[in-house]
């Protein structure tokens, strides 16, 4: 409602009726909240929802036929134009969870409004205040009140907040947050095959979908525990490495730590966005969304993936606004918000992405608000030198904030007893020089530790710490020169940082630089790497042919290669009385990239390096990838192979039969 210029001539007036009239609304049992503004001097505005103007809601208007209308994008097209009021965007919706964020309780602490302190690039730096307090969530739609500019909060960290814009923004403008709506995101099957924007509107040029896409929250809160289920179900990559060794379940957080950012996206992305729905697949629709950073690789990524035949039936492409860390993260958050769609449709949904941007984001936070308590007298300004080192890793400040911004984002990855699931494979690069750095720090510590040891022969000394010299030049780690820990500029991510993502993630996948690198391919550090599920998220073929066990045996084989130089592990383990060639299982590791295997390729391969006498590998130059995958291929062309192949169609498992007849296969090829 809005009482017109007149009917409250006086300021005090204005003030006595609208809260009268909110009051009122209290009382009356309805579940949105009322909002009271001035529209002109002597009138106010009582807006359910949304702005509306004096002239055009005189009488009462029921919240179920509030106008609706299309408003004109700004400068950047990805958020509405709120100057005018009356109208809203189709991509903003309220909601009463959303209305309620904005308490005027909450509002009664502040003196000032909400004001602009920074600006980095497309990033507002704002002070919580009057019409923006740090109740407000992530998503909500903001208005800088002077430049007339629209945005969407990112995030709060002790009343400092980061808005992202599009257009122009001025340094000490007001900006308010009770504009009552949030960035929607259009979802639904109909974006498959499809590139499109954050909002979910395509941006390729093909006509509109036929389906009609339902509006969700882009920055929506995740699944509570009692919503969730612990029973997972495998989502096969067609890594070999990584299904096996690293397996990822419907459902989790996975994160991946490359070794090359460009490469990586370029050639091992395409691998995952083939996924298929696998055993034990919820009876939904199976959609695999990337976040990409530029149209131009999305369209790279979209022909790859139609060559590879997979593209229209099961991939979704979301193309951030630009590559600033503002808009790739709300291209995050809109890419999950279409993945809970998808779960709630019964299906499962895997989302890839880049966590880089959550990294630079709230980096520009902390800082802000670091330098805020020290404009506001609270703490000190510390020197680098005063920062605690503990065990080669720096303690920010912020860590538990850090903690709390990552974990709502991961958090949203859910494996549903409602509904289907969501997985996240999140990627992140460590910084440039940072593993050099910290390999250095820990040689030279060993080595100040060893010339300590009291009782030892000089002599001895010298050999042990020329040992340490030798394997420090051996992992490429020169002691005659300091490398210093990179600065935060430095593109990549710290290693402690990652270290924090490891410990709230279900697992991580270390990969090194392939061995060869003018062919890019998957090469896994299997010993770093770290499963955090057992055996629910591997294939039941692989679990049938017994590769947890297989692991185990490697990381036992691993230690006695190390300690003892012995390639050839223990027999006995795991009532295996077989042993383990390391040589033959590690020939696994590494896989050609755009190179996915199958399930029961992968069977054939674990099959063949579980036994240690196989001699077309033992002969000299010949155990190499190359000679395992022809004789893959050998073992499916025989008759225990096409049982092999029988079992998993049919039962997505391997009988005990059929794998004594693929070993009995693999041992004629001594005789011969």
């Amino acid at each position: 409602w809005t009482l017109a210029a007149g009917q409250c001539a006086a300021p005090l007036a204005t003030l006595l009726v609208a809260s009268a009239l909110r009051k009122r609304w209290r009382r009356s049992g309805r579940g949105a909240r009322l909002r009271v503004r001035a529209e002109a001097p002597g009138a106010v505005g009582v807006t359910y929802g949304s702005a509306v103007s004096a002239a055009s809601a005189v009488q009462p208007l029921p919240p179920s036929n509030r106008p609706k209308s299309d408003a004109a994008d700004t400068t950047m097209g990805l958020y509405p134009d709120m100057s005018t009021p009356g109208e809203s965007s189709s991509s903003m919706s309220s909601s009463k969870a959303d209305l309620d964020s904005v308490d005027d309780d909450d509002e009664e602490k502040y003196d000032e409004p909400a004001t602009v302190i920074g600006i980095r690039g497309d990033i507002a730096i704002v002070r919580a205040g009057i019409n923006l307090a740090t109740i407000a969530k992530g998503g909500r739609i903001c208005l800088f009140e002077k430049s007339r500019t629209s945005g969407v909060l990112l995030s709060w960290k002790e009343g400092v907040g980061l808005i992202h814009f599009s257009g122009e923004v001025e340094m000490g403008e007001s900006v308010s947050g009770n504009t009552g709506v949030s960035l929607m995101t259009e979802c639904g099957p109909g974006l498959l095959g499809r590139i499109v924007d954050p909002r979910g509107k395509p941006i390729d040029g093909l006509p509109p979908s036929e389906v009609e896409p339902n509006l969700r929250l882009a920055f929506a809160d995740f699944k509570g525990m009692k919503e969730r289920t612990n029973q997972y179900r495998s989502l096969f990559t067609g890594v070999t490495s990584v299904d096996f060794s690293v397996p990822v379940g419907r459902g989790q957080t996975m994160l991946f730590q490359g070794s090359n950012k460009e490469k990586d996206k370029e050639y091992l992305w395409a691998d995952l966005m083939c996924c298929q729905a696998g055993p034990g697949a919820k009876s939904g629709p199976v959609v695999n969304i990337c976040v990409c950073p530029t149209p131009a690789y999305a369209m790279r990524l979209r022909d790859e993936l139609r060559q590879r035949g997979c593209f229209e039936d099961r991939c979704t492409l979301v193309v951030a606004e630009s590559e600033t860390s503002g808009a790739q993260v709300v291209a995050m958050n809109g890419a999950l918000a279409m993945a809970e769609e998808i779960n709630d449709l019964d299906g499962e949904a895997m989302v890839l992405m880049d966590l880089e941007p959550m990294h630079k984001l709230f980096s520009v936070l902390a800082d802000a608000a670091g330098q805020e308590r020290i404009d506001r007298g609270i703490v000190q300004q510390l020197e680098a030198s005063e920062w605690t080192d503990f065990d080669g890793t720096l303690l920010r400040e912020s860590i538990a904030e850090r903690r709390k911004i990552w974990f709502n984002l991961v958090s949203r990855a859910t494996n549903s007893i409602v509904g289907g699931s969501v997985s996240l494979l999140g990627w992140l690069w460590e910084q440039d020089g940072g593993w050099k750095h910290r390999a250095q720090k820990s040689y030279l510590a060993q080595i100040e530790a060893v010339k300590k040891t009291p009782r030892i022969d000089e002599k001895i000394l010298e050999r042990m710490v020329d040992k340490l010299r030798e394997q420090a030049a051996a992992e490429g780690v020169p002691l005659t020169e300091t490398f210093n820990e990179p600065a935060l500029e430095v593109p990549g991510v710290p290693n402690w940082e990652i270290e924090e993502l490891k410990s709230i993630t279900d697992g991580h996948i270390l990969l090194q630089p392939p061995s060869n690198p003018d062919m890019w391919s998957w090469y896994l550090e299997p010993y770093k790497s770290l499963p955090r599920l057992g055996t629910d998220a591997l294939h039941p073929a692989l679990l049938s042919v017994e590769a947890h066990k297989l692991r185990l045996k490697m990381l036992q084989g691993r230690d006695r290669q190390k300690m003892l130089h012995l390639s050839l592990g223990e027999g006995g383990l795991m009532d295996d009385p077989r042993k383990l060639e390391m040589k033959f299982v590690e020939l696994l590791i590494e896989q050609a990239a755009g190179q996915p295997l199958d399930v029961v390729g992968q069977c054939a391969r674990l099959l063949i390096v579980s036994d240690s006498n196989v001699d077309p590998l033992k002969a000299e130059g010949m155990c190499t990838s190359e000679t395992l995958s022809f004789l893959a291929a050998q073992l499916l062309q025989s008759e225990a192979g096409a049982r092999l192949r029988q079992d998993i169609v049919e039962k997505s498992e391997v009988s005990q039969e059929t794998i004594d007849a693929c070993d009995t296969e693999v041992r004629s090829w001594n005789s011969a």
